[in-house]
């Protein structure tokens, strides 16, 4: 169940991620002092998602291009068989570019420009 509020800067995950799962997760993103987990067919960046800390939810960390690939691999290799990743948000452009509609449902990931930034 989700714990948190819609405010639209997150995905729901359900059932939540244990603390193993959220830790995995968390692995593939680039936090000072770490190395980031590398897994073979990953995008060539680092995640830009980690877990909330109760496991409900995907948050976007990090604006990135590879948003939508990265949630693509997530479900696909690790969360498509046991969780359900549901909602919607705005994915911020990089500099110069306007930001992008991702949209997840049924373990499908849809994306769509929204505009540019001027």
């Amino acid at each position: 169940m989700t714990h948190h509020a819609r405010t639209g800067d997150r995905l729901s995950l359900t059932p939540a991620l244990d603390t193993g799962e959220a830790a995995f997760l968390a692995g593939f993103g680039r936090r000072r002092g770490q190395v980031a987990r590398i897994w073979p067919g990953q995008p060539a960046v680092p995640s830009p998602w980690l877990p909330c800390d109760e496991g409900c939810c995907l948050v976007l960390a990090a604006a990135s291009v590879a948003a939508g690939q990265w949630l693509r691999f997530l479900i696909a290799e690790f969360l498509g068989e046991g969780h359900q990743v549901d909602g919607s948000l705005d994915v911020p452009g990089p500099c110069g570019r306007g930001s992008a509609l991702l949209i997840v449902e049924g373990g499908e990931v849809f994306e769509g420009e929204l505009g540019d930034a001027s």
